[in-house]
Formats: C-alpha cells, structure tokens, sequence
C-alpha cells in the first residue's frame, strides 16, 4: 500500500523540512486538546468560586434540586469536622506540611477545599431553585454552624 510509504519532506528555501501530514496531525491535535479543554471547565466549581451546575441539574425538577440542595446540606455540616481532624493530625507528606503552612484560605486542608466547592454547589442549587420558583431553603441558616466553625479553622 501506498500510505505506508515515506512522504518526501517539503522545504521552503532550503532550510524548513516539515512533512505536511505530520504538521495538519498536530495542529488538529492541539485544537482538539483545546476544546477538550474548555468544555471540562464549562460545569463545576470556576476559577472566581462560583459554581456552574451540569446540564441534568440545571434540567432537574424542583423535587430533585430539592433533594439535592439538602444532601449537600449535610455534607456541608460534616465538613468542620473532618477538617479539624485534618488539621490535629500531622500532615502526610511535604507537600501537604507547606500547604498548611501557606494554602491561604483553606489552610491546605482537603476538608476545607471541599466545604468551598460544595458551599458554591449548594448556592447554584438554591439559584435555581429560585428561578424555578421551587420551594425555598434558607440555605444561609442551614449551613450557618458549619461557616462559623470554618472561619474559625480558616483563622488559625
């Protein structure tokens, strides 16, 4: 067969050797990398701490944001706790020893990233919810134990 002949470089001026196969491969490559890449991004937590909701929450019926709203509720109260215990407990690693030391607001505590993504989770619920007209959940009174002992940790 014919393609698994060598192909003869093309040269521009006799200093640039670029087989053209080769050259449309990965520039489709890379473009295809990049939208990849911009659609992984387009749902879940974003980089200015909101959250954008996927495609079958943003289509759920009030009965099953309503479910979800509260089982991230009480993910969220859980959250203190296990960030405490992380933090009482020395850190397993270097990595994880400098973090605590300089991760900002969340201490390098994966309880405390956690509690960010699923409060920002929990308020596109409740956003929706209100666009819905759905049934409202006082989302800030729910939630209001866990934020004060999270400051709390945030603070030392």
């Amino acid at each position: 067969s014919h393609i698994s002949a060598p192909m003869p470089a093309i040269t521009l001026w006799q200093r640039v050797a670029v087989k053209p196969v080769r050259a449309v491969l990965c520039t489709s490559l890379l473009a295809a990398l990049h939208l990849l890449g911009g659609c992984m991004s387009t749902f879940g937590l974003q980089s200015d701490g909101t959250y954008r909701l996927e495609s079958r929450e943003t289509d759920a019926t009030c009965d099953e944001l309503y479910k979800s709203i509260w089982g991230r509720i009480e993910l969220i109260k859980k959250l203190p706790a296990k960030a405490m215990a992380e933090q009482a407990s020395p850190p397993a690693t270097a990595f994880s020893m400098f973090g605590r030391w300089f991760g900002g607001s969340s201490k390098g505590l994966k309880a405390v990233e956690e509690y960010d993504r699923e409060i920002a989770h929990a308020y596109a619920l409740e956003r929706a919810m209100r666009e819905r007209k759905c049934v409202a959940v006082d989302l800030e009174r729910e939630i209001a134990d866990a934020a004060s002992s999270i400051a709390r940790i945030r603070q030392n």
